[in-house]
């Protein structure tokens, strides 16, 4: 029976937070798509980035960091934990499908500028190795589909559409591997908030991926020691 690869995309396969930094930026503050990165405040959303997991949480990191105060880390994580214990669901609306449209918009009509923003982990290659006759390979990610699709990616791809009607990554994991009665998997992300809830799963090794956008004191695997454990 083939082994059963579980991959999150962004941080895992591909760097594309650049990417989402030029669409929160586009969709909350009005900037143009195509100017410049600002290192600093791209570096303060490349360090708190391991706190969303779902794109409509974007808004939230947008807000706490259009925000005056220079936060230490224990302050910006609280004050951005008291913004989606306060959601506003209506603007959460609004800013993820703004956010989706301009990635329609970038992906149809500047594909170059997009490549430009994302940059291929080593870890696709070292996966894509892996014969499939042992192995099965799917990525699971709350990215939507035809934004991976366009990657040329060749996996299986369950993307936002399809994770739509569950809670947490975990929920279609457990139930792909139950359906398909899967005895060996091993699911790669990094993000803790989508492993905790999977450790209890049977048959699933949760890998951390360090090269990803960890959190703050925490220490994931490397992209070698990932690719070991999995294929040992």
């Amino acid at each position: 029976m083939k082994t059963v690869l579980f991959l999150d995309f962004d941080g895992v396969l591909y760097d594309t937070l650049k990417e989402a930094y030029v669409l929160c930026r586009h969709v909350f503050c009005g900037a143009d798509l195509f100017a410049p990165i600002e290192p600093d405040i791209y570096s303060k959303f490349y360090r708190y980035k391991f706190l969303v997991f779902n794109s409509w949480q974007y808004m939230y990191l947008m807000k706490v960091l259009s925000e005056s105060e220079d936060y230490s880390d224990e302050k910006f994580i609280e004050r951005y934990n008291f913004l989606i214990n306060h959601r506003n669901l209506n603007e959460e609306e609004i800013f993820e499908n703004n956010y989706t449209e301009s990635r329609h918009y970038l992906i149809e009509n500047h594909p170059d500028f997009v490549d430009s923003l994302e940059e291929k982990f080593p870890f696709y290659d070292m996966v894509n190795s892996f014969d499939r006759e042992k192995f099965d390979i799917l990525v699971v990610s709350r990215k939507n589909s035809f934004a991976i699709k366009r990657k040329g990616v060749d996996f299986k791809i369950i993307g936002k559409e399809e994770l739509s009607n569950v809670v947490n990554k975990s929920e279609f994991i457990e139930m792909y591997m139950k359906e398909n009665n899967i005895q060996k998997a091993f699911f790669v992300d990094d993000n803790s908030h989508n492993l905790t809830p999977c450790k209890n799963i049977p048959n699933l090794t949760c890998i951390l991926a360090g090269w990803g956008n960890i959190a703050i004191g925490e220490k994931g695997v490397t992209q070698e020691e990932a690719f070991n454990l999995i294929k040992a």
